[in-house]
């Protein structure tokens, strides 16, 4: 039996987990994904080859939006970075950008910090879209699924432990993901992605055997689609009381309608009565 931690997690297992991303992220998300999973980093692409990379401001945002919504929503964390200069977050990131290296990104995140709103795992989303095979984003589940057999991680807690967020748990993160990148032959992004589906499901990772589901994923699963279920029902019954609310509405404007020719007609009827 193989266990689901990043050093033991075979490869079979990795691919069918990572196949499952795009199922368990919130419909919400997906056109932010797009844009953090292919769009920005292609448009990164596109200008390395054009000389240098960059961000724009406007792509910022959407990054930060995009982890905002993924993780822990910080409204002030989005108007912080807002107050950047947009030539300052040009220039910020393509100079963090032109000394960012697989090996130790430290350097360019540092340089990154320097922007307001933007701390260590911000900084590291900007990082990852630019290099996102070598560098990975400073996630909670993937910091957490990493840092497993940790003290402090691990068990029902493992996907509760406390994070400090700093320079030094994200060199240890980095070279964790880096050891699952080389013996896996994947990149760190989908490292990224395998991690928020362990996490999300909730699984205890030592207990997962290889090809086998275990039953804690089948419990997160059932209740992922009892949620969708119940969603879907509801959805149908709001939509089912607004149909008939609005059919109500119809049957009372056509009542309203139709008083006054009905009263007309018993005017005229008794005044016929009376002149008999």
């Amino acid at each position: 039996m193989s266990s689901l931690k990043h050093t033991s997690i075979p490869k079979e297992s990795f691919d069918d987990i990572l196949s499952r991303y795009s199922a368990t992220a919130p419909d919400k998300l997906q056109d932010l994904d797009t844009l953090r999973y292919e769009t920005i980093p292609a448009t990164l692409a596109e200008r390395k080859k054009s000389g240098a990379a960059y961000l724009k401001k406007e792509e910022v945002e959407k990054l930060v939006e995009w982890k905002l919504k993924h993780g822990t929503f910080r409204p002030k964390l989005l108007q912080l970075v807002q107050s950047n200069p947009s030539s300052l977050i040009e220039d910020t990131t393509r100079k963090a950008f032109a000394i960012i290296t697989p090996e130790q990104p430290l350097k360019a995140l540092k340089v990154l910090t320097e922007l307001k709103g933007i701390g260590p795992a911000t900084a590291s989303l900007l990082l990852s879209v630019c290099d996102p095979d070598e560098v990975p984003f400073f996630s909670d589940e993937l910091f957490r699924w990493v840092m497993w057999d940790e003290e402090g991680g691990g068990g029902p807690s493992g996907w509760k432990r406390a994070i400090k967020y700093n320079n030094k748990e994200y060199g240890e993160l980095v070279k964790r993901v880096k050891d699952g990148v080389e013996r896996l032959q994947v990149s760190a992004v989908d490292c990224e992605r395998v991690a928020w589906v362990l996490g999300k499901e909730g699984v205890d990772v030592v207990k997962s055997g290889e090809g086998v589901v275990n039953e804690d994923v089948e419990k997160a699963s059932k209740g992922v689609k009892k949620l969708a279920k119940e969603e879907r029902v509801v959805k149908g019954k709001r939509k089912g009381k607004e149909v008939a609310k609005e059919e109500k509405k119809g049957v009372k404007r056509k009542v309203e309608a139709m008083k006054p020719a009905v009263a007309e007609g018993v005017r005229r009827s008794s005044r016929r009565k009376m002149g008999s």
